[in-house]
C-alpha cells in the first residue's frame, strides 16, 4: 500500500526542476546575466541536480523504509503451555431460567467469552448437550471459529431435550487423544440438573486418564427459578409439566462431586456475577501445564532499518551539499 507512493516520484522530481528554474528567473530580474555572477555565487547546475538526486533517493527509501519490507528468513521457537480445554455448555430449556442476567445460557456464552483470554495458545473445544451432547467445535486454537460457532449456540442446538451430563464428558473423553502429550481438562457449565446420565461414572473415567474437570454451576440452589417461553408476538409464558409450573434448582451436590472425583475444582456462582477466565486461571490453569517448545516457526525479518538509515544520509548530504560553484 505505502509502495503506491512512488508514484509521487516523477512530480517530486518535476517540482525541483522548477525551484531550479525559479532561482535563476527570480536572479535575472534584478540583474542582467553578465553581472548576475558578481552579485551573487553562481548556481551550478550539475550540483543542483545531484542534490535533488539525493532528495529523490532520500523520498524513495523513507516510503520503502514505512512499507516495511522482510526478507531473510530465520527460525522461532514458539513455546506453548500445551493444554487442551474442552468446555461443556447445557443447552437445555432450564438454561434460559432468567435468575441470572439476562438467562442462564447467555450469561454463560458471555464468560466463556471472556475464558478465551485466559487460555491463549491452548487447543479449546464446545459440546453443547442437553439429553444429548453434540461436538459444535472440536478441538482447535483458532478461537475466532470458536467464538463465531458459540453464538450461534442456543436451546435449539441440540433437539433431544433433557439434561445428560454424563454423556457429555464421555463424549468429551472420546474427542481428546488418549494419550496426548499436551494436558487436558474440562470446563462444565451447568445447572446440574441430570437425568439419570451416570456423571460421576463419566467423572470416574476422567480421574483414570488425570483429566481434571472445572464444574461452574448457574442458578438458585434454594428456590430455584421458573423457565419462560416466549411465542412469535413476544407474550410471556413459563414451562409447564402435567399442569404444573416447572421451577429448576441449581443442583450442587453433582458438580461438587464431580469436581472432587477429578480433583478439579467446583465453583458455587449461583445467582451472582463471576469471571470464569479468573476462575479458570485460579482453578485449573495453576494446575496444569509448564511451558514447552512446540514447533520452529519459520519467520522473515524486518529490515525497514536498512532503507530508514539509507534516507537519513541522503537527507544529511542533501543539507550539507552546495548548490553554488566555488570562486
Amino acid at each position: 500500500m505505502y509502495l503506491m507512493l512512488l508514484w509521487l516520484v516523477p512530480l517530486l522530481a518535476l517540482l525541483l526542476g522548477y525551484a531550479y528554474r525559479k532561482k535563476r528567473q527570480t536572479a535575472l530580474m534584478f540583474a542582467e546575466a553578465s553581472i548576475i555572477n558578481n552579485l551573487m555565487p553562481t548556481l551550478d547546475a550539475r550540483r543542483c541536480f545531484r542534490k535533488a538526486l539525493l532528495m529523490l533517493f532520500a523520498f524513495v527509501f523513507g516510503i520503502v523504509a514505512v512499507a516495511d519490507p522482510k526478507f531473510g528468513t530465520y527460525y522461532e521457537a514458539i513455546s506453548q503451555r500445551g493444554v487442551d480445554v474442552f468446555i461443556l455448555l447445557d443447552v437445555s430449556r432450564s438454561m434460559l431460567a432468567e435468575d441470572v442476567a439476562p438467562n442462564r445460557l447467555d450469561r454463560a456464552k458471555s464468560d466463556i467469552q471472556d475464558l478465551l483470554d485466559h487460555i491463549i495458545g491452548d487447543r479449546v473445544g464446545l459440546i453443547v448437550f442437553a439429553g444429548k451432547p453434540m461436538i459444535k467445535v472440536p478441538l482447535t486454537t483458532d478461537h475466532g471459529f470458536f467464538l463465531q460457532v458459540l453464538r450461534s449456540v442456543d436451546t435449539n442446538s441440540v433437539l433431544r431435550g433433557g439434561t445428560a451430563i454424563g454423556d457429555a464428558i464421555r463424549l468429551a473423553l472420546r474427542a481428546m487423544p488418549p494419550e496426548a502429550e499436551r494436558e487436558q481438562a474440562i470446563v462444565l457449565i451447568t445447572d446440574g440438573e441430570d437425568q439419570e446420565s451416570m456423571p460421576l461414572d463419566a467423572a470416574k473415567d476422567a480421574a483414570k486418564r488425570q483429566i481434571r474437570v472445572l464444574t461452574i454451576g448457574l442458578g438458585n440452589p434454594d428456590e430455584g427459578e421458573r423457565i419462560p417461553i416466549r411465542d412469535a408476538s413476544g407474550n410471556l409464558s413459563y414451562l409447564k409439566h402435567a399442569g404444573q409450573e416447572v421451577w429448576s434448582k441449581m443442583n450442587e451436590s453433582t458438580l461438587r462431586e464431580i469436581a472432587r472425583l477429578t480433583e478439579g475444582a467446583y465453583v458455587t456462582t449461583g445467582t451472582r456475577a463471576f469471571d470464569l477466565g479468573q476462575i479458570y486461571a485460579d482453578s485449573i490453569g495453576k494446575m496444569q501445564g509448564t511451558a514447552f517448545q512446540t514447533e520452529q516457526r519459520q519467520q522473515q525479518r524486518h529490515q525497514y532499518q536498512i532503507f530508514l538509515a539509507a534516507a537519513v544520509l541522503c537527507l544529511l548530504l542533501y543539507i550539507m551539499a552546495p548548490e553554488h560553484r566555488k570562486r
